[in-house]
C-alpha cells in the first residue's frame, strides 16, 4: 500500500512540474516605453504587451522552444493600450524563449 501511494505521489509531482517551465524574455523596444509580461496559461505561453507611448506601436513576438519551428505573432498595440500574444506548443516544453521586437507603427509602411 505504501508503494502505491509513493508511486501515485511521484506521478502527481511529475505531472505538476511538467506544466511549469521557465520563460526567457528578451525585449528590443528601440527606446519605446513598452512593458512585456510573460505568463503561463495552462499549456500556452502568453505575452501581455502594454504600450505606454502616445502613439500606436507594431510588435513581432517570436516564440521558440527548441525542437519546434519558431512561431511569430505580429501585433499592433494602440496608444495607451495592451494586447495579448499567445502560443501553445505541440510538444513538451523544457524552456520557452520569447523575443519581443517593437517599433512605432508609423514606420510600418516603410518596412514593407
Amino acid at each position: 500500500m505504501k508503494r502505491i501511494r509513493a508511486c501515485l505521489m511521484a506521478a502527481i509531482l511529475v505531472s505538476a512540474a511538467a506544466q511549469a517551465y521557465p520563460i526567457d524574455v528578451k525585449v528590443k523596444t528601440k527606446g519605446l516605453d513598452v512593458e512585456a509580461e510573460p505568463k503561463l496559461l495552462g499549456e500556452a505561453t502568453v505575452m501581455r504587451l502594454i504600450n505606454h507611448e502616445p502613439f500606436p506601436i507594431r510588435c513581432d513576438v517570436h516564440f521558440s522552444n527548441g525542437p519546434e519551428i519558431e512561431r511569430t505573432r505580429k501585433i499592433t498595440v494602440e496608444a495607451g493600450g495592451e494586447h495579448i500574444a499567445r502560443y501553445t506548443p505541440s510538444r513538451v516544453v523544457v524552456r520557452m524563449r520569447v523575443v519581443v521586437e517593437c517599433w512605432p507603427a508609423e514606420g510600418e509602411t516603410d518596412q514593407q
